[in-house]
């Protein structure tokens, strides 16, 4: 019993043993794999680092194929920075050379523009000596210098304007300045032709006459009524320019019996007359430019030029006119000026100039029938506009009164006859009728386009000129047409309808500037001068402009003046 006991103990023993030693052998085994296991990972951590992964044949392609790419970019990006490079040092090297080429070439005209100015400066000092001689040698010449005294005016104001010219110095085209002087000149050498001529026909007549009357009894003078005398030469000179040549006959003879006239002062005819004639003299030495089919693309732009600011003038804002006016006055000045995205100058060619002063000159009275009938109120920009380039250029504002006399005769004033064997198209047409299809305007619609001239006209009188300069046509001509229009006979309709216009426009101005001898004006027009103008109206013709004359001196009465003209511009409106 005891050894079996010692047995089943010794047995336990030796199990508890063998099972203490196979949990060791399991231990170790366990140790050794989790050794070989984290040996076999740090050694894939190892050749991780040290050797890269592998790539399939496709990945080595796309990598040799991007790397080619980049180089490729690369070198192309050089060769495009070493172009880049040539390209700025040849463009440095074109402007430099471009801009000696033009340094050269100003130089070049600037020696040019020297020498012409020079020779117009002695062709002008020879013009003007040659005038004094003729001057001088004139017989009768204080009666006679009378009816050339505006043809004299004028080489006096080109004279000024050539000085200006001359001093100007353009350093972007120095040849404009020069083409200028050389256009001055040659006006200048026109005008002396015309005047040399009509003092050679004077000399003659004179001569003539002091032989033919040299045992008569010499003619009584004039009675003193204010009217300027006028020669005998002069009315044939202007015989042989104006276009109612036989009218100024029928002038002549009345003159010599010292009647008066019912339809024109005789004064007021001359200057009509003369600047008529200039007009004409002025159209007809553009005539080469105008006609010239080879420059139709340069009178386009010139037209544009010119046309474009003239139909934005309004009193939107002083800039907005200020504007305008720089526009033009370059333009008159022989400057560059932008026409849409192209520059062009009127000095571009031989009578640019000219054209583009006279179109102006037209088109600005033009716009007295065309705009300021349908907007009154448009008369004074386009009026602050004329009398500012006027100021000026002389010559433009003598065109601009040419065109305002003849486009409305009223203006002289000037009550134009039928001329014997004219017919009715050519006499209407004569007064500025407008013919469409042979038949001529109703006369409402001339009325109102009279109307607007004559309103534009008047605006022009009351302009105030910036800078306190002296007007170069103001209110001192309002008196002489206000006064000469009321020594004429008025006719029906058209002396009403010129009258309350032009009063309404400019009688505010005239009553401040002559008080108490325009009060005195307008009871004449309230009274004797309107009983006229009835006995002239038809009856049962409705009398429209009457009425509203009548209407407009009832108003004044009432309220003790004359109001200021609607739209008028302010003194600091620019």
């Amino acid at each position: 019993m005891i050894m079996r006991l010692f047995e089943l103990k010794e047995q336990q023993r030796l199990s508890t043993a063998t099972s203490f030693m196979k949990k060791i052998e399991d231990f170790k085994e366990v140790s050794r794999r989790s050794d070989e296991e984290e040996c076999l990972r740090k050694k894939q951590e190892l050749e991780e680092r040290l050797v890269p992964k592998r790539e399939s044949q496709v990945d080595v392609e796309r990598t040799i194929q991007r790397l080619q790419d980049e180089a490729r970019q690369r070198f192309q990006q050089k060769e495009d920075q070493i172009d880049q490079k040539l390209k700025e040092i040849k463009s440095i090297q074109e402007k430099e050379l471009q801009e000696d080429l033009k340094k050269k070439t100003l130089e070049l005209h600037v020696a040019e523009a020297k020498r012409r100015k020079g020779m117009s400066s002695s062709k002008l000092e020879s013009l003007l000596k040659l005038l004094n001689e003729s001057v001088t040698a004139c017989k009768e010449r204080d009666a006679f210098l009378q009816t050339v005294q505006m043809k004299l005016d004028r080489v006096t104001a080109l004279k000024a304007q050539f000085q200006v010219v001359v001093n100007n110095v353009n350093h972007e085209d120095p040849l404009n300045s020069a083409i200028r002087s050389e256009n001055i000149v040659k006006q200048v050498e026109d005008l002396v032709e015309v005047i040399r001529d009509d003092i050679a026909k004077n000399n003659a007549i004179v001569q003539e006459k002091n032989a033919s009357s040299k045992h008569q009894q010499p003619q009584p003078a004039l009675p003193s009524s204010g009217v300027m005398p006028v020669t005998s030469s002069a009315v044939k000179q202007e015989h042989r320019n104006d276009q109612h040549g036989r009218l100024e006959k029928k002038t002549h003879d009345s003159k010599e019996g010292h009647e008066d006239l019912d339809f024109v002062r005789r004064e007021d005819l001359v200057v009509y007359s003369q600047l008529q004639a200039e007009l004409r003299q002025y159209e007809a030495n553009t005539a080469a430019f105008s006609g010239d089919l080879s420059l139709k693309t340069l009178r386009f732009e010139l037209q544009k030029a010119v046309l474009h600011p003239v139909n934005e003038i309004s009193d939107q804002s002083g800039q907005h006119l200020q504007d305008k006016l720089d526009r033009l006055r370059s333009l008159l000045q022989g400057n560059a000026v932008h026409v849409g995205s192209r520059m062009v100058r009127a000095t571009e060619h031989p009578g640019g100039l000219e054209y583009c002063t006279n179109l102006l000159a037209r088109r600005l009275v033009a716009q007295g029938e065309d705009q300021v009938n349908v907007n009154p109120k448009a008369a004074f920009p386009i009026a602050a506009i004329i009398t500012e380039l006027w100021l000026e250029f002389p010559v433009f504002g003598r065109l601009v009164l040419a065109h305002f006399y003849r486009q409305c005769p009223y203006l002289v004033p000037y009550y134009l006859p039928q001329q014997e064997g004219q017919s009715n198209e050519d006499y209407y047409k004569s007064l500025g009728y407008r013919y469409s299809g042979g038949k001529v305007e109703q006369q409402p619609t001339y009325l109102k386009r009279m109307s607007g001239v004559v309103r534009l006209y008047a605006a022009v009188l009351i302009s105030l000129p910036r800078r306190n300069q002296r007007h170069p046509h103001g209110l001192e001509h309002a008196w002489r047409y206000l006064a000469a229009l009321l020594n004429l006979s008025p006719r029906n309709d058209i002396t009403a309808a010129i009258l309350v216009e032009f009063l309404t426009v400019a009688g505010s101005a005239m009553s401040k500037e002559y008080g108490r001898q325009f009060q005195k004006m307008l009871h004449l027009i309230c009274t004797e001068y309107f009983t006229m103008i009835r006995n002239v109206t038809p009856k049962g013709s409705g009398g429209g402009p009457v009425t509203r004359l009548e209407e407009f001196l009832h108003e004044s009465i009432t309220k003790g003046g004359i109001s200021p003209p609607a739209g008028q511009l302010s003194p600091r409106f620019w």
